[in-house]
C-alpha cells in the first residue's frame, strides 16, 4: 500500500486498498480447497491430526516388521491419540460452555452435542413458491428474495395521508434539510490514527462484505498502511462521499423459527457490508454518541441502545408505578406500542431534518447524509447473486451506526404528551401509562395521548401496528373495568398479560406467568445436562457447571429484582431447579441438603443471589444523574410509607443500611470527559519490563530505569489496602526527597489506590511543572487502563489522568509511565510500598473518593458469600467435620469420622 496515490478519486482510492490488502491477504494467509472431510467435528485440532499420523505410521511399522518393540511403540502411540483426543474434546466443550448466555438458543447447544460426536447436518435452500410457480435454481430464489426484501423498504406501503404528512413536513423543514454550512465544531475535526486503532481493537469477528476483506485483515495491517487507509478516511469525511462499495450490501436470507420454509416472505434479511466502511461507521459513531450524550439531547427515557442502560430499567420503571397504584388501590392502564416495520420504513429526509435539529452540522451532517443515499442490496443464494436492487427508506440493516439513527429518529415521539403521564422507550418499543381512581378520566387522557402519537406518527412518516398494539389494566380491583382506546378509530386490544422486555406481566403483577416461563426454559436445560452426564467429554464438574452458570443460572437473573416480589411458594419452584442442577453438577444423591450441595459448588442461595443483584442495581442507579428515570424509586413516598412490600422501590433501602453503604457516594456510570476522547493523545507507557516474562532481579530493574530515563526525575508511586479495608496510597521521589502519601475512603480496591497514586503524582508534576518525569508503578492493570484509556470500573479516574497528562503536555512537559516488579528490593518502590502502608494506618480519611458500581459488587458478593456460606455450613453440615485440606491433609480419621466425610474448605 505504500505506492498507493492518495489524491485518486474516493471510488477508485478504495477499490485500490482493498485489491492491496487482498493481495497481501492471498500470499500471507493460506487458502483450503473447499474438499469436505469426511466427518467434520467441532473438537479437532492440529495435535489430534499429529497424533493419528504417527499412530498410523507405528501400525505401518508393525505391519512391515512384527515385533515386540513394534507393538509397544504402537500400544503407546495408541493410548497418545485417546489421551489427546479426549482432552481436545473436554477442552473445547469447557470453552464453549463458557461462551453460554440468557440468549442462547437450545437448539443450537443441542446441534453442537450432535456436532461433538460427528453428526451433521446438510443444508440445502429450499425451494420457494411465487403464486403457483416453483422456483427451484439459485438465480431466480436470489431475484425473488430481492424483490421481496426491497419491496419492505418501498414508499408504496405508505398510504396516500401517510404520503401526504411527509411531503408537508418536507415543505415546513425544506430550508432545514438543504442549507448546510461547514461547523467548526471538534467533533467535525479529521480522524487520528489513535481513532482509528481503537476502532480496529474494539471490532469483533464479523462475516466480510462483497470485498472479502475482514477486521483481522485491517487489524494486522502496518503502521504505513494504516495510515493510508486513515487519508481515504478522511477524504471520505472532507469530501462527504462514501465509496459505492460501502454503500452495497450482501444479503443473506434465513429463515424465521417457525415459518414456512417455501414463502420468500418468511425470510430475514442478514446484509453483510464492506467492513473498512464499518470501521469508519465506528469512529463516527462514536463522536456522535459523545455529542448527543454530553448535550443531553437523547430522552432520559430513552433505554435502548446507550451504555449505562437496559431493558431492566424500563421494566423496573413500569413494575414501581404498578405498585403504587396497588397500594392506592388505584388502577393503572398502559397503552405498549408497536411501530410497524420501524426501521425498515424509516424515513430518510425525515432523520436529517432530526439530526439538523440536534445541532448536528458540518462534515458529519453530510457524511450521514451520503450514508444514507443511494444504498443497494443484492441477495446471495448458493454461492449467485442477485442483481443490484436500491433501496427506497430504513437504516442499513447491520449498520454500526444505524441504532443511533434510529434512536434520534423516534427521540421526540412523546414530546407533546402530559408530564402526568408516565412514558418509556427501548429501541422502538414504546409505552404510555396513567394510573388513577377514575378509570373514565384516566381513559380520556390516554385517548388524547394517543392521539398526539398518531400526530407524531404522520408528521414523521411511520405508523403505528394497530394489530401489535396492546391494553392491559394493571388492579387488585374487582370492578369490571371497561376500556376503549383507539389507535386510528380502531380498537386497541385488550390482554390481561403480556411478555414486555422479556419480563410477563400479569394484571395483579403477581409474576406467576414469568416464573413458570423460566422453570420451564430451565428443566429443558437440565435435559441437556443429563444427556452430558453420558458423554465421556461433557461429564465433568466444571463443564456442567459453566452450563448451569450460562443456561440456567443467568435466566434466574435477568430481572430477579423484579420477580423477588413474586410469593414465596412461586420463589421456591425456582429453588428446586438448582437443586436440580447442581445435583447434576456434582453427582450427589437425591437425599443431599440443597445447602449442602450450594456449599460444595460453590453456589450461593438464590434469595442472597437477588439480594446481590439488587445491591449492585443500586449502585447503577445511584452512578447516573436525578434525571435518570430510575432514580425515583430511591426517593421516598407516601407508598413506602403506608406499606412495607418486597419490591426493589421499597426493601433496597434496608439492604444497603444492612451491608453498610448507605452513606457511600457513587462514581458515574457513564464517565463524558469535558475534551473530547479523540483529542487527547495515548499516554506513553513503558511495559519492557513485564513483557520479559522472566524473574527480575534488582539490579536489572535499577540498571534499566537507570538507563533509559537518566534524564528524567523518577517518581515511585503504590497503593496498600489492610486486612480490615483501610486503604493508603504514596508516590516518592529519592532524587529530591520528596515523600508524599495519603489515606483514602475505605473499601476502594487496589486498583482505584495505584490509579488515584498515579494522579496524586500528576498533580505534583503540574504544580512544578517539571520538564521530563518518568512515573514508575508495580500495578500493570492500572498501567494497561491508562494506555488503552478504558477502564470496567474506573473510567473517571482514567479520564482525570488523561485530562491532566493532556495540560502536562500543553506546558511542554514530558511524562512516561514505567512498569516495574514490586517486592524484589527495588529501593523507590519499596520506600513507596511502605509509605503507603502508613498512610493506611492513619485514623482519618485524607481523600474521599467515590466507590465505583464493580467496588460495590465485589463487595457485597464477598459480605454476601461469607453470610451465605456460614449459614449454609451451619445448616447442611451438623453431622460433618470442617477443616482446612492444610490441617487435615496427613490425618487419618478424626474421631472415628471417614475422611471422606470431612468437608473441606478452600
Amino acid at each position: 500500500m505504500v505506492n498507493i496515490d492518495t489524491s485518486k478519486p474516493i471510488n477508485e482510492l478504495n477499490l485500490e486498498i482493498s485489491k492491496s490488502i487482498i493481495n497481501a491477504a492471498k500470499i500471507a494467509i493460506p487458502r483450503s480447497n473447499g474438499t469436505k472431510k469426511k466427518r467434520i467435528v467441532p473438537w479437532w485440532t492440529s495435535e489430534c491430526s499429529g497424533a493419528i499420523k504417527m499412530r498410523n505410521k507405528a501400525f505401518k511399522s508393525l505391519k512391515k516388521i512384527i515385533c515386540f518393540q513394534n507393538l509397544i511403540n504402537y500400544k503407546r502411540r495408541q493410548a497418545e491419540v485417546r489421551k489427546i483426543i479426549r482432552n481436545a474434546k473436554r477442552d473445547y466443550w469447557r470453552k464453549y460452555c463458557e461462551s453460554l448466555g440468557r440468549n442462547t438458543a437450545l437448539d443450537k447447544v443441542w446441534n453442537t452435542i450432535k456436532k461433538m460426536s460427528g453428526k451433521s447436518r446438510e443444508y440445502f435452500f429450499p425451494v420457494l413458491k411465487e403464486d403457483d410457480k416453483i422456483i427451484v435454481d439459485s438465480k431466480s430464489k436470489a431475484e425473488l428474495l430481492a424483490r421481496v426484501f426491497t419491496k419492505i423498504h418501498s414508499t408504496e406501503n405508505l398510504n396516500s395521508k401517510e404520503k401526504k404528512g411527509r411531503e408537508i413536513t418536507l415543505q415546513n423543514h425544506n430550508e432545514v434539510l438543504y442549507n448546510d454550512e461547514d461547523n467548526e465544531d471538534l467533533i467535525n475535526i479529521n480522524f487520528s490514527l489513535i481513532e482509528l486503532n481503537k476502532a480496529l481493537k474494539n471490532s469483533s469477528k464479523s462475516t466480510p462484505g462483497n470485498d472479502q476483506i475482514s477486521y483481522s485483515m485491517l487489524s494486522n495491517l502496518s503502521e504505513m498502511s494504516k495510515k493510508i487507509l486513515l487519508e481515504l478516511y478522511n477524504k471520505v469525511w472532507k469530501e462527504g462521499i462514501l465509496p459505492d462499495k460501502w454503500k452495497e450490501a450482501i444479503v443473506i436470507p434465513i429463515c424465521k423459527p417457525g415459518k414456512d420454509p417455501h414463502s420468500a416472505e418468511s425470510y430475514r434479511p442478514i446484509a453483510l457490508t464492506s467492513c473498512i466502511g464499518k470501521i469508519m461507521e465506528k469512529m463516527v459513531n462514536n463522536r456522535l454518541i459523545y455529542y448527543l450524550e454530553l448535550k443531553e439531547k437523547i430522552k432520559s427515557y430513552q433505554f435502548g441502545f446507550r451504555k449505562g442502560r437496559s431493558t431492566i430499567d424500563s421494566a423496573l420503571c413500569l413494575e414501581y408505578e404498578i405498585r403504587r397504584a396497588q397500594i392506592n388501590k388505584e388502577s393503572l392502564i398502559a397503552i405498549f406500542l408497536d411501530i410497524e416495520k420501524a426501521y425498515d420504513m424509516l424515513w430518510k429526509e425525515g432523520l436529517l431534518i432530526k439530526i439538523k435539529q440536534m445541532g448536528i452540522r458540518g462534515r458529519i451532517y453530510r457524511w450521514i447524509k451520503n450514508f444514507l443515499t443511494e444504498r443497494n442490496i443484492k441477495v446471495k443464494v448458493g454461492g449467485v447473486l442477485s442483481s443490484r436492487h436500491q433501496i427506497e427508506n430504513g437504516t442499513p440493516q447491520g449498520s454500526i451506526i444505524s441504532p443511533m439513527l434510529f434512536i434520534i429518529m423516534i427521540n421526540d415521539i412523546f414530546n407533546n404528551i402530559d408530564k402526568s403521564f408516565g412514558v418509556s422507550l427501548f429501541a422502538d418499543d414504546g409505552l404510555i401509562w396513567k394510573r388513577g381512581r377514575n378509570i373514565e378520566f384516566v381513559n380520556r387522557k390516554l385517548q388524547e395521548a394517543l392521539h398526539s402519537v398518531e400526530a407524531w406518527a404522520l408528521e414523521w412518516g411511520f405508523r403505528i401496528s394497530i394489530s401489535k398494539s396492546k391494553v392491559v389494566v394493571f388492579t387488585n380491583r374487582k370492578l369490571n373495568i371497561i376500556t376503549s382506546l383507539k389507535l386510528y378509530e380502531n380498537v386497541i386490544e385488550r390482554i390481561d398479560q403480556i411478555k414486555y422486555l422479556g419480563f410477563w406481566f400479569d394484571k395483579k403483577l403477581t409474576w406467576k406467568t414469568h416464573v413458570n416461563k423460566i422453570v420451564e426454559k430451565s428443566k429443558k436445560i437440565l435435559n441437556i445436562m443429563r444427556c452430558l452426564r453420558g458423554k465421556e467429554w461433557g461429564a465433568d464438574r466444571k463443564a456442567l457447571k459453566t452450563i448451569y452458570i450460562g443456561l440456567i443460572r443467568s435466566v434466574f437473573d435477568y430481572g430477579c429484582i423484579l420477580y423477588n416480589s413474586a410469593s414465596n411458594s412461586l420463589l421456591k419452584t425456582i429453588d428446586r431447579i438448582q437443586y436440580q442442577a447442581l445435583r447434576l453438577c456434582c453427582g450427589a444423591m437425591k437425599s443431599t441438603p440443597i445447602s449442602a450441595l450450594q456449599v460444595e459448588m460453590g453456589e450461593m442461595p438464590l434469595e442472597l443471589r437477588r439480594k446481590q443483584l439488587a445491591i449492585t442495581y443500586w449502585a447503577n442507579i445511584k452512578g447516573h444523574k436525578e434525571s435518570y428515570p430510575p432514580y425515583i424509586m430511591l426517593q421516598s413516598c407516601q407508598e413506602k410509607e403506608k406499606k412495607q412490600i418486597n419490591s426493589f422501590g421499597w426493601f433496597i433501602k434496608n439492604e444497603i443500611r444492612d451491608i453498610g453503604i448507605n452513606h457511600s457516594l457513587i462514581s458515574p456510570v457513564i464517565v463524558l470527559p469535558v475534551i473530547p476522547p479523540w483529542i487527547i493523545e495515548i499516554a506513553e507507557v513503558d511495559l519492557s519490563l513485564l513483557e520479559k516474562g522472566k524473574q527480575l532481579e534488582k539490579k536489572e530493574v535499577e540498571n534499566y530505569i537507570g538507563n533509559e530515563y537518566a534524564e528524567y526525575i523518577q517518581i515511585y508511586t503504590d497503593a496498600s489496602k489492610m486486612s480490615n479495608n483501610n486503604i493508603g496510597i504514596a508516590f516518592i521521589i529519592p532524587d529530591l526527597d520528596i515523600m508524599r502519601n495519603k489515606r483514602l475512603t475505605d473499601k476502594l480496591t487496589v486498583y482505584t489506590g495505584e490509579l488515584m497514586a498515579i494522579l496524586m503524582a500528576l498533580e505534583w508534576v503540574e504544580e512544578t511543572r517539571e520538564r521530563a518525569v518518568v512515573i514508575c508503578s508495580d500495578s500493570s492493570s492500572a498501567l494497561v487502563s491508562i494506555v488503552e484509556q478504558n477502564s470496567e470500573s474506573r473510567q473517571d479516574i482514567i479520564a482525570d489522568i488523561n485530562h491532566l497528562m493532556f495540560r502536562i503536555k500543553s506546558y511542554g512537559s514530558l511524562v512516561k509511565l514505567v512498569w516495574v516488579p514490586a517486592h524484589i528490593g527495588v529501593i523507590g518502590n519499596e520506600l513507596a510500598d511502605n509509605f503507603a502502608k502508613n498512610a493506611a494506618k492513619k485514623c482519618i480519611v485524607d481523600l474521599k473518593i467515590k466507590m465505583s458500581k464493580n467496588e460495590v459488587k465485589i463487595l457485597v458478593k464477598c459480605i454476601l458469600r461469607i453470610n451465605g456460606r456460614n449459614s449454609g455450613i451451619k445448616e447442611a453440615m451438623p453431622d460433618f467435620i470442617i477443616a482446612s485440606k492444610e490441617k487435615l491433609e496427613n490425618i487419618g480419621n478424626v474421631a472415628g469420622i471417614k475422611k471422606k466425610k470431612i468437608l473441606y474448605l478452600d
